[in-house]
């Protein structure tokens, strides 16, 4: 029974990690399928400038939340068919991400493309924090060792990208520039977020042979 289980996790991840290296993949095709005409090439490279750092802001998120899938996968001992299926809900907004990259760095200037974008970051952070809720609850799905102040510690930091993008999708009818200027709230609210566990904090510290950091 044991080896079944662990099977089923690392179908789980191996699935996961192929919409993974797909999606970060799909990215990329807006610049590639770009079109040059004569003349000089720089000034054409400004005007996919949008494009450019749309692709590094969507490749480091899709980045990020493939580290935190491993990282969540890596605490669970097994799973079972709600987890496989919020899964796939997590998957989906992985999988659709480059559609609104694409939308967002040709249109960078509509409410729409905004809306759209932010949303799919908030449905994908939404089923990641989901995911967590439901393995983590009195240990459902979780391995031994998994702490309910480490439990609750990962579930806050996994809504804080929630709770950022957010605001966004309020403010993006008014200016979609400030809307995405306000995605730069998931820096100070991450944090926040940290230092509401200074007990884990202090533990990971102590496991790492260091000291915690009060500051």
């Amino acid at each position: 029974m044991r080896r079944r289980v662990e099977v089923g996790l690392e179908r789980i991840t191996f699935f996961s990690d192929g919409v993974f290296a797909i999606a970060i993949t799909l990215l990329v095709l807006p610049l590639t399928d770009a079109e040059f005409g004569p003349g000089p090439v720089a000034p054409q490279l400004v005007e996919l400038l949008p494009r450019m750092l749309t692709f590094a802001l969507s490749f480091a998120v899709i980045g990020r939340y493939w580290t935190v899938h491993h990282q969540l996968f890596a605490r669970f001992d097994r799973a079972d068919a709600r987890m496989t299926t919020l899964n796939l809900g997590y998957l989906f907004g992985i999988a659709f991400l480059p559609f609104p990259t694409s939308l967002l760095g040709g249109h960078g200037d509509s409410t729409a493309a905004v809306v759209l974008y932010a949303a799919t970051l908030v449905v994908i952070g939404s089923f990641s924090a989901a995911m967590w809720a439901y393995g983590s609850y009195r240990g459902r799905l979780t391995r031994a060792d998994v702490t309910p102040d480490e439990a609750r510690h990962t579930l806050v930091n996994g809504l804080a990208p929630v709770v950022s993008f957010l605001p966004s999708l309020v403010i993006a009818p008014l200016s979609p520039t400030w809307a995405m200027l306000s995605w730069l709230l998931t820096i100070p609210v991450s944090a926040v977020a940290e230092r509401l566990f200074p007990e884990h904090r202090a533990a990971r510290a102590r496991a790492q042979g260091g000291t915690p950091d009060t500051a």
